[in-house]
């Protein structure tokens, strides 16, 4: 185990520092400002801002005799946004991180010939072996608002069915460029355009071409070992989203994202749910390449002979004592469905923590969810069985078909300790095929995982005025 006692104690400090600001910086403005002129130092003066503190704590327990890896992170963002001028505004988000224990996550399992997969996401997935002051300017942007339409330029956090914040670590994805949100009634027009990105689990900001691969680049559809990681070109990110509301228990999302150069993916979803009885979802999901982007095959990202079909759908009902719910994936033989993992998150419905379709074709995914809701406690869970073809041309990853079960538990404070909340996580994988070498097993197959996340979010606004300014 490495402990550093001295990096703790600047975490710690770093943290109450923060709350001590929360607390004692709201009374310096608590004055009556009516009577002051409206300088520029006031909307600066008076804003509103959020924070939150987190501890994760993970474990991976690989089978037999592969190794085991544990960490513990600790860190605190706090996001800031002045009072609006005239509709304008001025955001900015910080966070920082530091790991507190863990044992040798880049130690190389000799069976296996890898190392810690999920604990290393905790700090730095560029930097490995970087564990400390892991700072990222997370947000700094320019926003008018009105009623109608919302503008936003700089750095930002997204929300879509395909592209979005995706926090399960320590770091959520945030995106640098221009978006806006028209509204009318209970519709939203969404539209963006971004150039850079800072996927979850780093710490620097990239061009788009740039972080596509940062991750893992998987293996091509001859089943050779992509590198197409900063050899694709790319000029940015685009979205164009339509939600709709006819009724209240009814939703619907058109959404198109555009990656300049690779592909275009469109997908459809239609929910229906009522506090009580039945409720339904459906969603097709359509990709369709722009340019190999380069001749070399194992440099193409997305290749022009495949075309991605995905359906998915949920069923559930609202029983008195849970909520129950079956859900279904189907991914056609027409190409793997694709789209970069350091953008975005898997929008199925079958989709659970560490269980991402991305890079599968000819797949079916399906399971049985269940919920559970006391007061302030929160209980689901989630059996799911996926189903995948092992050719290369239909598995970027070289995934065997496996069953999961997720039991994720979550307990909310009220009171004294309101803005605390606990959440345990456990995950077990286990293969289908019993006869899959044990090297191919670790952190992937036949394997249980712990986590433990604690959160504390607190809010404030200085100025008495605008308690309802976001």
């Amino acid at each position: 185990m490495h402990f550093n006692l001295e990096l703790y104690k600047r975490s710690i400090m770093r943290i109450l520092c923060f709350l001590i600001f929360s607390h004692a910086i709201s009374p310096l403005f608590a004055q009556d400002h009516k009577e002051e002129p409206k300088k520029l130092v006031y909307y600066f003066s008076n804003g509103h801002f959020t924070g939150q503190i987190r501890d994760y704590t993970m474990t991976t327990i690989n089978a037999g005799s592969l190794r085991d890896y544990y960490a513990n992170a600790i860190g605190a963002s706090i996001h800031y946004e002045t009072l609006p001028y005239k509709g304008i505004s001025v955001g900015l988000n910080g966070i920082f991180v530091y790991r507190t224990f863990s044992n040798d996550l880049l130690a190389i399992d000799s069976i296996a010939n890898s190392n810690s997969r999920y604990e290393i996401q905790l700090f730095d997935v560029e930097h490995r072996g970087n564990y400390t002051d892991l700072d990222r300017l997370e947000e700094l942007y320019l926003k008018y608002e009105t009623k109608k339409i919302t503008l936003m330029y700089g750095k930002m956090e997204v929300e879509s069915p395909l592209v979005r914040l995706h926090d399960g670590r320590m770091k959520p994805k945030v995106f640098s460029g221009f978006k806006m949100e028209a509204h009318h009634k209970s519709h939203i027009l969404t539209g963006a355009w971004f150039n850079k990105s800072s996927p979850r689990s780093t710490t620097h900001w990239y061009t788009i071409s740039q972080a596509i691969g940062l991750y893992n680049n998987g293996f091509d559809a001859n089943g050779q070992l992509a590198d197409y990681h900063k050899q694709v070109s790319s000029n940015g990110l685009g979205i164009l989203g339509f939600e709709l509301n006819p009724k209240p228990t009814i939703q619907l999302n058109l959404w198109t994202y555009y990656l300049d150069n690779i592909s275009n993916s469109s997908l459809i979803k239609l929910d229906a749910d009522r506090d009580t009885g039945l409720y339904v979802g459906l969603l097709y999901l359509f990709q369709t390449p722009v340019n190999n982007g380069d001749n070399n095959t194992n440099q193409i990202y997305h290749p022009n002979t495949e075309q991605t079909n995905l359906s998915s759908a949920r069923m559930g009902y609202h029983f008195r004592f849970c909520d129950v719910q079956s859900n279904f994936t189907h991914i056609f033989n027409s190409g793997r469905y694709l789209f970069p993992r350091e953008f975005g998150v898997d929008p199925s419905y079958t989709y659970l923590p560490r269980n991402q379709l991305e890079g599968l074709g000819n797949a079916n995914s399906f399971g049985i969810s269940g919920l559970k809701k006391v007061k302030a406690f929160e209980i689901k869970l989630d059996w799911n069985r996926t189903i995948t073809d092992d050719r290369a041309s239909f598995n970027k990853y070289l995934q065997h078909s496996y069953d999961q079960i997720n039991l994720d538990c979550t307990y909310s404070f009220e009171n004294k300790l309101d803005g605390l909340d606990l959440r345990f996580l456990y995950i077990y994988r286990r293969a289908l095929d019993n006869d899959i070498p044990l090297s191919d097993q670790i952190n992937s197959l036949n394997f249980s995982q712990l986590n433990l996340v604690a959160n504390f979010n607190f809010a404030a606004s200085l100025h008495s005025e605008h308690h309802d300014h976001k």
